[in-house]
């Protein structure tokens, strides 16, 4: 089943109490990002953002790093949803991973990779399947595989490099 045939737009109330018309994109990534994949999402300014919390969190990296990676969770079965977002840096990749209990201290890791969790706002592409001009999916979130792989999967993909 395609990702539109998992949704079905019905209309909701937008926080000022009016109604939003059927298939909207505000709509749509509720529907998706919310309903199907169950993540917490806040709106800041019109855009989606996943509230890292409830054992989600996201393992960044420079998006000239990220090839390799993403190929190597891929080829374990670990691929996960990953996204290119914008920094004073320039673009990261965030690598959605459940956090498997303890997050690893900064100093353990690779000087490019962050680890962001407990109430980090991650941007999301308000089009579940495009993207938007500055955020993107490389790798879209697969309703047929709801599950994010672990941080250690995602932390040994970086390692190996």
């Amino acid at each position: 089943m395609s990702l539109d045939q998992h949704l079905q737009p019905t209309g909701s109330r937008t926080p000022t109490g009016s109604r939003t018309p059927p298939g909207s994109r505000r709509e749509r990534a509720d529907a998706v990002y919310r309903r199907l994949f169950g993540w917490p999402v806040q709106w800041r300014a019109g855009h989606p953002f996943l509230s890292l919390e409830n054992g989600i969190c996201a393992a960044t990296l420079p998006k000239m790093s990220a090839a390799p990676i993403l190929a190597r969770l891929a080829a374990t079965g670990c691929q996960g949803p990953a996204t290119v977002i914008p920094t004073p840096q320039g673009q990261r990749v965030a690598v959605l991973a459940e956090t498997d209990g303890l997050i690893p201290l900064q100093s353990t890791l690779p000087r490019a990779v962050e680890v962001l969790a407990w109430g980090a706002l991650l941007p999301l592409p308000l089009d579940p399947q495009r993207g938007d001009p500055g955020t993107e999916w490389l790798v879209a979130p697969d309703p047929q595989r709801r599950w994010l792989p672990s941080l250690d999967a995602v932390l040994a993909a970086v390692h190996r490099q």
